[in-house]
């Protein structure tokens, strides 16, 4: 302040991550958004302490300003500058992720997270998912620790091995019968997988209500799959089977 040498303030403030400069930031992120200059205004909103100028306001900034002829749009160009110097923040993610996923460009997205360039969280992995990707979404999910989800991927690329694993592990209580339930909507085949490997597992545990499978499958008339469910369940011979296997019997009746 004494020596009036904003830059210098500036690069103080920038390196060493302090306060007392926001403003001398605010006045010279406004002075280059006002000429124009998208790289200047870019590096002094990513270097600011705190990230204090890397919020809505600042995105919405870049948004409103017009593209020059045979460049990137302010916004894209904005994000290059901090993709540069390290990781967006969630709401960075998020907002340059929008656009790439409506113009087709997943391959860059995907390049970004396995190199750690973007803030991993469901909202990523949702819109991911709403772009039909589910090979993509699926490591998103499991860095953000959205179980449900990495279930729903799961069963969508039919890996119901991996379904009852994955939540063994995370110690995570799926709603196996709410899941059967979307199967059996779409892929009758797949859901009888899924039921025979709840029913019988590695943990020895059954994972479903025999009961609430047979419901299932009955609510949507899917006769074979019930059939093929019930002889695979019932190979045990229990007596406390009994109404299931007289349901068996009178289902192929």
């Amino acid at each position: 302040g004494t020596l009036r040498d904003t830059e210098l303030a500036i690069g103080v403030a920038s390196r060493l991550n302090l306060g007392g400069a926001d403003e001398l930031y605010v006045q010279q992120f406004n002075q280059l958004v006002s000429a124009g200059n998208v790289a200047g205004a870019a590096k002094v909103a990513g270097s600011s302490p705190r990230q204090f100028l890397r919020t809505t306001n600042t995105i919405a900034r870049f948004q409103q300003m017009p593209a020059q002829p045979g460049q990137p749009a302010p916004v894209f160009q904005y994000f290059s500058v901090l993709l540069e110097s390290g990781k967006l923040n969630h709401l960075e993610t998020i907002e340059l992720a929008k656009p790439v996923l409506q113009q087709g460009r997943g391959q860059m997205l995907e390049k970004w997270i396995n190199e750690e360039k973007l803030e991993l969280s469901q909202e990523l992995g949702d819109l991911i998912m709403s772009a039909g990707d589910f090979n993509m979404a699926l490591p998103v999910y499991v860095k953000a620790g959205a179980h449900d989800k990495v279930i729903a991927c799961l069963v969508q690329r039919g890996e119901f091995d991996k379904i009852v694993a994955y939540a063994a592990r995370v110690g995570h209580r799926a709603d196996y019968s709410f899941l059967l339930q979307q199967l059996a909507r779409t892929n009758p085949a797949g859901a009888l997988d899924f039921a025979k490997k709840l029913a019988s597992n590695d943990s020895g545990q059954q994972l479903i209500d025999a009961n609430t499978v047979l419901e299932v499958f009955m609510s949507f008339s899917l006769l074979k799959e019930a059939t093929g469910f019930l002889l695979e369940a019932l190979k045990g011979n229990r007596k406390e089977e009994g109404f299931l296997q007289t349901k068996l019997l009178e289902i192929n009746l």
